[in-house]
């Protein structure tokens, strides 16, 4: 622990996040929800608006890419891709039969690229296992043109968590399934991994430093560190609370215009968000 602030050692949040993901490579792409085909879809579809406003054979980083997931949808809308990421057993299960994606084993606070170097940085589900997100903006910022563009995904949004924790404590449980679930995976999610890979809780919370202590970021919070770093950039929020319920168990068309009703009224709904995501170029 940080004597000074009282939070993680950077060197302890890698060291359990290279344990946790261990365990978990081997099933990763089968047990995360990321993975299932409706949102492989919606992000498919921001990599391919991504890849519109790059330079023709633009060159992409993606920073903790894990078992490849956003290398897997974009290897044919770019020129090359170089994927980092600092646990072995993950990079050991990236596809690398398209040719021209390659990868690295290092941390994304200390890139081994030179300056300006990529025309697009991406970073998915990656922010909340990061001692020090700004270390790490601040040298995505480095290794992007001027120009360069920016998308951030999959970051666990506070207000949305604020308000579970609020409702897992509030009268009148038990609350409908979809909220049981979300209060389940927020105070039961830990005890599932032990009892599924072995991953001992304590190993879990130090993995995912900004979810286990802050619940996640703030959007104004995470917007100024955006503009610190360098970037200009917009943070919005994404899958709203029971979407996926929308998609599969409500009439063709439900979900898109219960997002649309959300994203209408917003920030008032901004708690029902359960991410932040972040697209935006460096100056």
């Amino acid at each position: 622990m940080s004597a000074e602030h009282g939070s993680p050692a950077v060197d302890d949040v890698r060291a359990a996040n290279q344990r946790v993901h261990g365990a978990l490579a081997h099933r990763y792409d089968d047990e995360e929800p990321h993975f299932r085909p409706e949102n492989r879809r919606k992000v498919r579809g921001r990599l391919e608006r991504l890849a519109a406003e790059a330079p023709s054979s633009a060159r992409l980083l993606d920073l903790g890419c894990g078992t490849g997931f956003v290398l897997s949808l974009c290897h044919d809308l770019f020129g090359r891709l170089d994927g980092v990421d600092i646990t072995r057993e993950m990079l050991d299960r990236v596809d690398l039969s398209p040719g021209n994606i390659h990868i690295h084993e290092a941390p994304a606070e200390h890139l081994p690229f030179e300056d300006a170097t990529f025309d697009a940085v991406t970073a998915y589900t990656f922010l909340d296992h990061l001692a020090d997100h700004r270390t790490a903006l601040v040298e995505a910022a480095r290794v992007l043109k001027p120009g360069g563009l920016v998308y951030i995904d999959l970051v666990p949004n506070r207000a949305f968590w604020d308000a579970v924790g609020l409702a897992a404590s509030a009268p009148g449980r038990p609350f409908g399934p979809i909220v049981e679930r979300e209060i389940g995976e927020l105070y039961q999610h830990e005890q599932k991994l032990q009892e599924k890979f072995g991953i001992a809780p304590e190993d879990w919370r130090l993995a995912e430093p900004a979810k286990a202590g802050s619940r996640g970021f703030d959007a104004r919070e995470l917007a100024a560190d955006m503009d610190a770093a360098g970037f200009d950039a917009e943070v919005s929020v994404d899958w709203y609370l029971g979407q996926a319920v929308a998609i599969h168990e409500r009439p063709e068309g439900a979900a898109e215009l219960i997002e649309e009703h959300l994203r209408s009224l917003r920030p008032t709904t901004d708690g029902l968000f359960k991410y932040l995501v972040v697209t935006g170029r460096r100056r």
